[in-house]
């Protein structure tokens, strides 16, 4: 959490209060000012996650502010929302600005494992699209290759290229036996 909203805290007289850990069920009492510091620092908050959550879900997974500063439920200015926000594991922000609640409860996984899983899956995606491009392409080849084919193209570095089609037109004249042997020539 930030210290700024700590500082507003300490400038007026203290009361005891809840604060939450963002990622567990964990609610301690601050009773005192030095327990309220510490727990700050260990990024406690002072609004209750689940209610975020709750709030969260209500909107599909995905919410901007609005919904959270409407909500009758929570007791905070815009500041405090988005710090408790950005504690929690389980909320991202979106690179449009909405924050974003992780399906967590379905999978019992890591949110670094289920990232790595996704990215996984997507990858599997593009390599099978490739895969059947590339099937497509094969079955569009022409005929049978004959031995002349196998000869000429075992020779040739670049292939298909224009002197190796004039080669296996050659191969093709004289039969593969017969193509790539020097004859002498009689005076």
């Amino acid at each position: 959490m930030k210290k700024s909203s700590s500082f507003k805290i300490a400038e007026k007289k203290f009361k005891p209060h809840k604060m939450y850990d963002p990622n567990s069920d964990e609610v301690i009492d601050a009773e005192y000012e030095e327990d309220h510091e510490e727990y700050a620092d260990k990024d406690y908050i002072h609004i209750d996650p689940e209610v975020l959550r709750d709030i969260l879900k209500d909107e599909g997974g995905a919410a901007g502010i609005d919904p959270f500063l409407d909500s009758g439920d929570i007791d905070a200015d815009e500041d405090e929302i988005l710090d408790a926000l950005e504690t929690m594991d389980d909320v991202g922000k979106h690179e449009y600005g909405d924050y974003i609640l992780q399906d967590l409860e379905s999978s019992s996984e890591s949110p670094d494992k289920i990232i790595i899983k996704i990215i996984q899956e997507e990858i599997s995606f593009v390599l099978e699209k490739r895969k059947k491009r590339k099937k497509k392409k094969k079955k569009k080849s022409s005929g049978k290759k004959d031995a002349c084919y196998h000869k000429v193209k075992s020779r040739y570095s670049v292939w298909p290229s224009a002197y190796a089609s004039g080669a296996l037109v050659k191969c093709r004249k004289v039969g593969a036996k017969n193509w790539g042997n020097k004859s002498k020539k009689k005076k």
